[in-house]
């Protein structure tokens, strides 16, 4: 039985990971300018690139010393086109030498950092954990990176208190640990072959998804490999894969380039990190803060986040996350929920490079659940009907970010992010997403928690009235009936009523009813016509269809 089972698991991990390379394949831009997206503010361009330039020298001075082919293993070592032996034998050969030698710059950052004239101190040390090839705290399998990334307090980090509350948690000092997770900023991964390049990005593609699900203010991803001597920055996005020209660290230009991407990451706005400043620790009061946005108040509103009920697990997609957030002037518990959302039309390229504002788009949008949630609570509140069947829209908008290098606060977008990454960015193929976030109440149970059939019963029945008034009084249909978005509230009286959450997937029909005939929703409980995309009009008959779906697997599945 335990050969069998071991067996199967590999056979599991063999199928993940074949699925991870198939990812990577449909995921991949090439993206020459990468570095860039890690963006110095203007007035320190100057002094961090002679940072830069000094510390290249002091790499190179350290390569032509003696004791460099020791220190580095061979990763910078020069050799004849002829000469087509690998530097080594194994993976774990390599993780030593990759240590060093990102230590060494990081070091003489700091180092001559302190010596440029108008030149500030660094944000951030880069640093690894030193016990290499172990399972991270946090792993929900049992992969284990090779090399892990952390950032370190520089001694002046009083300085950059932003940076510390929006990165650290904790003061302890983790260095004899096992990697972590929840504190990890990028993983490198070695292969001895440079032949192993796609192997190499879809274990990085696999630890990022548990870098996701453990950080909940992580918005992208940086990762590294190292094929031989041939390194890859790469850069996680919510759908795309970015990476860079290969750099060959046994020639200047390529050491060159890692030198530039460790220099920008240690001065670079956290946000370029990718980092979301907007949701930072307090150590004042031991609690994550969230800032949530409206259209309709100058200034973001400040919750304190109670717990964290869902988080980011994939690689790519919307990176849903929902959070308890309490509103400090009321003590009124919220729920917060935080997303990508994916927009079908992109900006409108204005004269001079530049785009329409995403306020201004706003307007064009089909889909926005936020305007719809505002709508259907004025509409019904209005006729006294539905209240506490559905979210109560609080406080709803796009997130705005004030990245140090960006002259004032901006929407958070893809375009935003990633502006740096150049024209690959404004392809037809790489989907724009704009980040929203909303605080609604009451907040809703799972359907897990009902405690009788007769209770679920309820529970649809209200669900399948809000929908009919929902369509009937303001025109919007819900399309994603599912476990997750059939929820209930339980009174003082142990009463339960029916509760129809998430409109991410609502749209508002024009008149002539006519929506898009491609699949939207969540199997198994889609309409036939919306699982065929049948070119018939959806209307409110295919969200009431799918709650009888919903009722079919209930009795089914329990």
């Amino acid at each position: 039985a335990a050969i069998n089972l071991a067996s199967s698991l590999a056979d599991l991990r063999k199928e993940r990971e074949e699925q991870a390379r198939l990812a990577v394949e449909s995921m991949l831009v090439a993206a020459p300018d990468l570095v860039n997206v890690l963006a110095i503010d203007d007035d320190m361009a100057g002094p961090v690139l002679t940072v830069k330039q000094q510390v290249l020298e002091a790499l190179e001075r350290h390569i032509s010393s003696d004791t460099s082919n020791d220190d580095f293993g061979g990763l910078v070592m020069a050799r004849s086109h002829t000469d087509s032996a690998r530097h080594f034998a194994k993976e774990h050969d390599m993780y030593g030498p990759i240590q060093k030698l990102i230590t060494f710059i990081a070091d003489q950052v700091v180092l001559e950092a302190s010596r440029v004239n108008g030149c500030k101190s660094v944000r951030r040390l880069l640093r690894f954990n030193e016990k290499a090839d172990r399972k991270p705290v946090g792993s929900d399998d049992d992969k284990r990176p090779d090399v892990t990334l952390t950032l370190s307090l520089p001694p002046d980090s009083t300085l950059h208190d932003s940076d510390a509350k929006t990165i650290y948690s904790s003061d302890d000092d983790k260095k004899d640990a096992h990697p972590d997770y929840g504190d990890m900023l990028c993983v490198i991964e070695a292969k001895p072959d440079k032949s192993k390049q796609k192997d190499a990005f879809a274990q990085a593609y696999m630890y990022t998804r548990n870098i996701y699900a453990c950080q909940h203010n992580r918005q992208f991803v940086w990762a590294l490999t190292v094929c031989d001597s041939i390194w890859r920055i790469c850069l996680f996005t919510h759908d795309n894969m970015f990476v860079s020209d290969e750099l060959d660290l046994t020639r200047r230009d390529g050491q060159s380039a890692l030198v530039d991407f460790v220099v920008r990451a240690s001065f670079c706005d956290i946000y370029h990190l990718g980092y979301d400043p907007t949701i930072r620790y307090n150590s004042d009061i031991r609690k994550w803060q969230i800032d949530v946005f409206d259209n309709d108040i100058a200034e973001p509103k400040t919750l304190v986040i109670d717990s964290v009920l869902h988080n980011a697990t994939r690689t790519t997609g919307r990176h849903t996350r929902c959070y308890i957030g309490i509103d400090p002037d009321s003590n009124e518990r919220l729920l917060v929920k935080d997303a990508w959302a994916e927009e079908t039309k992109k900006p409108e390229i204005i004269e001079g490079g530049g785009h329409r504002s995403t306020e201004a788009m706003a307007m064009d949008f089909e889909r926005d659940e936020i305007s719809l949630l505002k709508e259907v609570h004025e509409v019904l509140n209005n006729k006294g009907v539905l209240k506490g069947h559905y979210p109560e829209l609080k406080y709803g908008g796009v997130v705005r970010q004030s990245p140090t290098s960006c002259h004032s606060s901006a929407m958070d977008t893809t375009y935003t992010a990633f502006a740096k990454i150049g024209e690959a960015l404004h392809s037809d193929d790489i989907p724009y997403r704009i980040h929203k976030r909303l605080a609604s109440a009451p907040i809703a149970e799972s359907l897990r928690n009902l405690r009788s059939v007769d209770e679920y019963i309820v529970v649809m029945a209200d669900v399948m009235m809000a929908l009919w008034y929902i369509d009937d009084n303001c025109g919007i249909l819900h399309r994603d009936i599912s476990s997750n978005n059939i929820m209930f509230t339980r009174g003082d009286n142990g009463t339960v009523r029916g509760f129809l959450n998430d409109f991410d997937c609502a749209i508002k029909p024009s008149t002539d009813r006519k929506v898009r005939t491609t699949m939207t929703g969540t199997l198994p409980f889609m309409s036939i016509s919306n699982l065929e995309a049948q070119d018939v009009p959806q209307t409110i008959l295919n969200d009431l269809e799918s709650c009888i779906y919903h009722m079919c697997w209930f009795g089914v599945e329990g």
